[in-house]
């Protein structure tokens, strides 16, 4: 599943593509999206896309006025962009597809369960993990309220921050030398200081990664430079094992020397 860093990427990567260019159509193929394609249509066609935007782990394709589609690829969904709505023929599992001017997005999914489009979504309530509103303050506050939680759960939990998935979970924890099996409540004050600041560094750092490994990335996962989320490595970089444990209900990556408290 791509998670806050892939769609940073994809999000600017989608828009270089799309940027100034007019919809021209769009097509409704799953009956989970419940707006009628006609409706959108008549909201949407001959509009300029005027941004790109990413809240949690959504892409929000913004046609001004309020005129959002938001699209959560959640575990199979995938996006294309071929040159017209024709070659889109040969894509399976269509859900959804914007139609512009020479380039066309698919939205498609190879499970057939996830990938969720809304119109005009309701936004905002929780903060976004690279948000300017995800402050050291709210993560205490919350986490106070949270306090016999499991660490883990805490930090995928999306009402708690968006956009924060299982592998850069694992990932945040060990830059933080914090245990997946921590309760929130019993991580020190300090300690819940470090691992906020880890939460904005490794993020931002994979974003980098990203770019800088896949810059013309839009769909799909590049995690080949994680430091413990990874079935490829015996070892972290600091030479100590990978331990694999089912936690919060999730596959975890952790080593012996992240703490545990509680």
């Amino acid at each position: 599943m791509p998670e806050l860093p892939d769609l940073e990427v994809f999000k600017d990567n989608i828009f270089n593509r799309l940027t100034s260019k007019r919809l021209v159509g769009l097509d409704v193929f799953s009956m989970k999206i419940t707006t009628p394609q006609s409706i959108l249509m008549e909201a949407l066609n001959n509009r300029e896309l005027c941004g790109v935007n990413r809240y949690g782990k959504e892409l929000l394709f913004d046609f001004a006025g309020g005129r959002i589609i938001a699209a959560h690829l959640m575990l199979n969904g995938r996006i294309s962009i071929v040159s017209n709505p024709h070659m889109a023929g040969n894509i399976r599992s269509k859900v959804f597809s914007l139609n512009f001017e020479k380039e066309c997005v698919v939205f498609h999914d190879t499970g057939n369960i996830g990938t969720l489009i809304r119109y005009k979504p309701m936004l905002g309530g929780t903060p976004d993990a690279l948000g300017d509103d995800f402050t050291l303050d709210y993560f205490l506050k919350i986490a106070s309220r949270k306090a016999t939680t499991n660490i883990k759960a805490f930090l995928i939990d999306q009402k708690v921050v968006k956009g924060i998935g299982n592998a850069y979970a694992d990932e945040i924890l060990w830059f933080a030398r914090v245990s997946p099996k921590s309760i929130t409540g019993k991580i020190p004050e300090a300690v819940m200081g470090v691992l906020y600041n880890a939460i904005i560094t490794v993020l931002r750092s994979a974003v980098a990664s990203i770019k800088s490994i896949s810059p013309d990335i839009i769909s799909g996962e590049e995690r080949s430079f994680l430091k413990v989320h990874s079935r490829f490595k015996k070892k972290t970089e600091t030479g100590f094992p990978i331990i694999i444990e089912t936690i919060a209900s999730k596959t975890t990556y952790f080593t012996k020397e992240q703490i545990v408290y509680g």
